[in-house]
């Protein structure tokens, strides 16, 4: 049982969540005597998917940062699909094209570390957009316009990616890491949480997680705690149910 958790990153930096009820770790929240029964809303699917949704992204976050902090992301890539050679509209054609592609890019770059999440497009198809490192057998052609002359986006040169055979890419380089992986984590939407039994992003093996702690405290152990490890509060969900987000002073 836990009303506090606590994520360790690779830099020191501490994020902790504290709610205002407890839980049961794998069972979600547990509604103590002094609780509020919860809403009718906060046991519908739509909350459930809602609930998804931010776990997913948060999971896409915290694997982009903290890694980045061991060692930083070289790209930014766009993937998208030629319908000639797959069925960009199929979620699980694209799926299993990726997989392949991922798998004989891991083959020629052993060390290669990513992080991939498909985009729903609102057309109907399915892009996928990603981090990358480690791909020294990259080939990378400095992309042009009709005109001829080189494409810039937001001061970032664009690249295009020799090595994908399905379609069209976009490379550019990783200016802000963490700024990325909040990007990233946008393209986890409603829509995909609801294709049920699939994937919502792929990672590498070689990736590492913040370490998570869980504890169960009052508010005078929390006020104790926080003012020892000089942590700030960033952040209260104002619900039925508090939550507050803190961070500690020294790192952000």
């Amino acid at each position: 049982e836990y009303n506090l958790t606590q994520k360790l990153y690779a830099n020191g930096e501490k994020k902790i969540i504290y709610h205002s009820y407890s839980s049961l770790k794998g069972y979600g929240s547990r509604r103590g005597k002094s609780s509020a029964p919860l809403p009718p809303d906060k046991t519908s699917r739509e909350y459930q998917k809602k609930k998804n949704l931010y776990r997913a992204k948060c999971n896409i976050v915290d694997l982009i940062y903290h890694n980045s902090l061991i060692k930083p992301w070289e790209y930014f890539v766009t993937l998208t699909f030629d319908p000639k050679e797959v069925n960009s509209f199929n979620y699980d054609d694209v799926s299993s094209a990726i997989v392949k592609w991922l798998d004989n890019m891991k083959h020629q770059n052993p060390n290669m570390a990513y992080v991939m999440t498909p985009e729903l497009h609102k057309s109907g198809r399915v892009h996928w957009h990603g981090v990358f490192r480690d791909v020294p057998k990259w080939v990378l052609i400095p992309a042009r316009c009709k005109s001829g002359s080189f494409i810039y986006k937001n001061g970032m040169q664009i690249f295009n990616l020799a090595n994908y055979k399905y379609g069209f890419t976009t490379v550019s380089k990783i200016k802000n890491q963490e700024a990325v992986s909040v990007y990233v984590s946008k393209y986890i939407t409603k829509d995909l949480i609801e294709k049920k039994f699939k994937k919502r992003y792929w990672v590498s093996r070689n990736l590492e997680r913040p370490s998570v702690e869980y504890a169960m405290v009052t508010e005078d152990e929390l006020k104790i705690f926080l003012d020892t490890h000089k942590i700030k509060k960033i952040h209260t969900k104002k619900t039925d149910r508090s939550c507050s987000y803190y961070v500690n002073l020294d790192i952000a």
